[in-house]
């Protein structure tokens, strides 16, 4: 009767493998460069990070905080995320930004002052007015729907 016995090398590699296999279970994943929105720029020369739908984004998005310290975070009556079918930014000179299908997160440079921000979501449009300080903000805006 033949018996096939495993040599002595093979196990030796798979004993070795198992602290690797280990060691990748119980690697903390780190957001990647693809999983995090690009900065874009409006024509008026405002730059903004927009998106958020997934765990891996938003991380990303918040790795990148303090260089956006304008958070615009929409949801629905419900609570949970939402996408805006447009957002904009103006002052009394003009629009700064206009973006479509915004959110749910909305990360913006912008200086300290005076601004309007104006939100459409399932053909409601809401405007809110917001007096930013030199230090990093965050609204919670919750669309009608």
């Amino acid at each position: 009767m033949n018996r096939v016995r495993p040599s002595a090398w093979g196990l030796a590699l798979c004993i070795a493998a198992i602290p690797l296999l280990f060691a990748q279970a119980n690697a903390q994943v780190s957001p990647s460069p693809a999983t995090a929105p690009a900065v874009q720029q409006s024509p008026a020369g405002t730059e903004y990070l927009n998106g958020g739908g997934g765990d891996e984004e938003r991380a990303a998005m918040a790795a990148r905080q303090r260089e956006f310290p304008f958070k615009v975070v929409m949801s629905g009556a419900g609570g949970e995320f939402v996408v805006a079918d447009k957002l904009s930014v103006s002052t009394p000179q003009g629009e700064l930004l206009a973006i479509r299908d915004a959110g749910p997160i909305v990360m913006i440079k912008l200086a300290p002052g005076q601004y309007t921000l104006e939100a459409t979501w399932h053909g409601k449009t809401e405007r809110r007015s917001v007096r930013l300080a030199s230090s990093a903000q965050t609204l919670e805006w919750r669309l009608p729907g």
